[in-house]
């Protein structure tokens, strides 16, 4: 499974990948993963667990994308939380669908009508008018409502699609923010904007394949039976890229 993206590193693939989906699963950290690879007789320091989560969180996010679903669904909830960077308040945008499926991301300093207009475009990028959404829910913020007339006016959201800014049909994304938020607070803080939205994508990948959003690709047999896991499937992404499903 040796490629180009792991050439001139020290250590296999497998290791590296091992504590992608370690860091990005549970919150520990960095030093707890060294710890955990030397029960295991080997010998990694954290700074370079570190580097390797900064360095392949952002190309996780970028391949996991190709296999994304695009489902038709009625609505979306969209929010935001708050994430500290040296001292300041950022903003980590987050939507999910009705079946709690994480559909994108987006990091900011600011929470106005130009962030939530990025987000939502980003959103949108891979889904056509006739599979958006009918309702979009979101809080009372103003910046949602510039962002959604913007959207409509230039052509990348259909006309029909509603606006809902009713507080209790958000609380599966307000409930969905809590796993992140316990990642992040386990990092002891961000000293660096591109780091932390680096680390936030590890975070927020990790979460998208424990929460089975690509189990399809796991391929079955006759019996419907799984025929390999999770881990397996992120570790052929890196190893194949032009088919994955290879095993």
């Amino acid at each position: 499974m040796i490629n180009h993206e792991f050439k001139w590193k020290h250590f296999a693939p497998e290791i590296i990948l091992w504590c992608l989906r370690w860091y990005g699963s549970t919150p520990m950290s960095y030093a707890n993963i060294s710890d955990m690879l030397a029960e295991r007789g080997i010998s990694v320091n954290r700074s370079t667990i570190y580097r390797w989560f900064i360095e392949y969180s952002p190309v996780l996010r970028k391949k996991l994308r190709r296999y994304q679903f695009i489902r038709v669904d009625s609505s979306w909830q969209l929010d935001e939380t708050y994430v500290k960077v040296k001292g300041k308040w950022f903003y980590l945008y987050r939507a999910i669908n009705k079946q709690g499926e994480t559909l994108d991301f987006y990091f900011s300093k600011k929470r106005n009508k130009y962030s939530a207009y990025q987000f939502l475009k980003r959103c949108l990028k891979h889904y056509p008018l006739d599979k958006q959404p009918k309702t979009l829910n979101t809080d009372k913020h103003s910046s949602y409502a510039n962002a959604i007339a913007r959207l409509k006016k230039e052509g990348y959201l259909r006309k029909d699609v509603k606006q809902r800014q009713v507080k209790y049909l958000n609380n599966g994304i307000e409930s969905d923010h809590s796993p992140i938020k316990k990642l992040i607070m386990a990092t002891s803080g961000f000293k660096v904007q591109k780091r932390a939205w680096a680390t936030i994508q590890g975070f927020e990948s990790v979460r998208m394949l424990n929460k089975g959003q690509f189990d399809f690709w796991l391929r079955h047999d006759e019996l419907k039976t799984k025929v390999r896991d999770r881990s397996a499937f992120m570790n052929s992404l890196f190893g194949n890229d032009s088919n994955p499903l290879i095993t």
